[in-house]
């Protein structure tokens, strides 16, 4: 998708990002985040939007690592579309209270211990507000508990809660072999790639790029290089703007993850003339999208367990020299490297609402020019004009942090944007139509 020894700027700045300061200030803007008040996700304001601002704000207090985040993103707003479905279909007065209460049921489901503080609390303002009959409030609980009640239930044999017996290779082991990184205790989800999915039908058609770059090969040189340049935190070369790429997409613990950071980015660039049933659906699909895409590259990921940045820079090669004094300017996260994460999560965002608009990834936003605000560092919001404009940062934020190379992004992009198409053409066919 981007190559980013091409793309990068000539002039090199001089002054280095002082990490420390802006560590400091991440933490008081979570601490920030996580006590604030609940605010609908910017422009529209719905039962949809406000219940994702609901999970976003949960997601960020217990620290809900992004692919939980999405499968959490995807119940809500999978029993929220249904939920509107057949409050439509019973032809009830306040569709939207329905909406709200199957919110309000996953939510409670997944975090009881949030259900009084929070939840409760929330609902309240909604629904007592309609000064609602008993009659008609035991109505409208009936329609929107249905189907998340079913959903649940069948999502708690989804094959996410099995033990896979993951044990990586050895410290200093085989060149190319995933290992743990260091003060790695545990690998992340290795049971994901086998867990259900919502609407792709097998994550083998999905590995289609050939995996990571075989070792040793021109194409691996050029991954390894690229990392070795643009992904180290001690770099001279590396320049402010790519490290505040890294960090302003990091979205890491106590944000509302990259799958919730979209969720804001995707309304940013549609617009706030969303009916409730466009946003139902505009958020239901992307949902979908991005846990689904996140199941087909854990399947990857375990499959081909290839080395992080840091272990293949500090060990070295047949080919290239140790740097035991390598340091990504991101922390690594705990799980093989190829592909991205978080370039696939943003291919799928960027395909689902291109489909949404009736446009190309790479088409320029309906309404012009668009502002994006950062959850992780305390950082200036950026402005973009494509609909793919923040993806493409996404994707190359995680090589600029030094934790992803080069291949694995541009592979996890592409993943990202098939599942997200095949999610939008299929997604009525399983869900039915608002």
């Amino acid at each position: 998708m981007c190559n980013i020894v091409e793309e990068r700027s000539a002039a090199v700045v001089g002054s280095r990002v002082m990490m420390d300061i802006r560590h400091r200030a991440f933490l008081l803007l979570a601490f920030m985040i996580g006590h604030a008040s609940v605010q609908p996700v910017v422009g529209v304001e719905n039962a949809v939007t406000e219940w994702n601002a609901v999970t976003q704000k949960i997601v960020r207090l217990l620290g809900v690592p992004n692919q939980i985040a999405a499968r959490t993103y995807a119940l809500v707003h999978i029993s929220q579309y249904k939920a509107l479905q057949a409050a439509y279909k019973a032809n009830l007065s306040y569709p939207e209270a329905a909406a709200a209460y199957a919110g309000h049921y996953v939510l409670s489901e997944l975090f009881p211990t949030q259900q009084s503080p929070i939840f409760d609390g929330f609902i309240a303002k909604q629904v007592l507000p309609l000064k609602l009959s008993v009659k008609e409030d035991a109505l409208i609980c009936e329609v929107a508990y249905a189907y998340p009640k079913s959903l649940l239930k069948q999502r708690v044999f989804d094959g996410s809660q099995k033990w896979a017996k993951f044990v990586p290779a050895r410290q200093n082991g085989p060149t190319g072999l995933y290992q743990f990184t260091p003060n790695q205790t545990f690998a992340l989800y290795p049971q994901l790639g086998e867990t259900k999915t919502f609407v792709i039908k097998s994550v083998e058609d999905y590995d289609v790029f050939g995996g990571p770059p075989e070792i040793p090969s021109k194409e691996y040189d050029h991954n390894y290089n690229t990392i070795r340049e643009v992904g180290d935190a001690s770099s001279q070369s590396q320049t402010v703007q790519e490290k505040d790429t890294a960090l302003f997409w990091e979205d890491g613990a106590n944000t509302s993850a990259l799958s919730g950071h979209l969720f804001n980015v995707s309304l940013a660039i549609v617009g706030s003339e969303l009916s409730l049933k466009q946003t139902a659906k505009l958020f239901a699909t992307y949902a979908i999208a991005g846990y689904d895409a996140q199941i087909a590259i854990w399947h990857q990921k375990y499959k081909y367990l290839f080395w992080r940045p840091i272990t293949a820079v500090r060990q070295g090669d047949a080919n290239h020299k140790p740097y035991p004094g390598y340091t990504p300017v991101l922390k690594t996260p705990p799980h093989p490297e190829y592909p991205s994460g978080h370039a696939t999560i943003a291919g799928a965002y960027a395909s689902v609402v291109s489909r949404f608009l009736g446009k190309a990834v790479s088409d320029k936003a309906p309404h012009g020019p668009f502002q994006v605000e950062t959850e992780s560092y305390d950082l200036p919001p950026r402005t973009y004009e494509t609909i793919d404009g923040p993806a493409t940062d996404v994707q190359k934020s995680r090589v600029y942090g030094g934790v992803h190379f080069p291949k694995s992004c541009e592979d996890g992009y592409k993943i990202g944007v098939k599942v997200g198409n095949f999610v939008w053409d299929h997604f009525e066919e399983i869900f039915g139509k608002l």
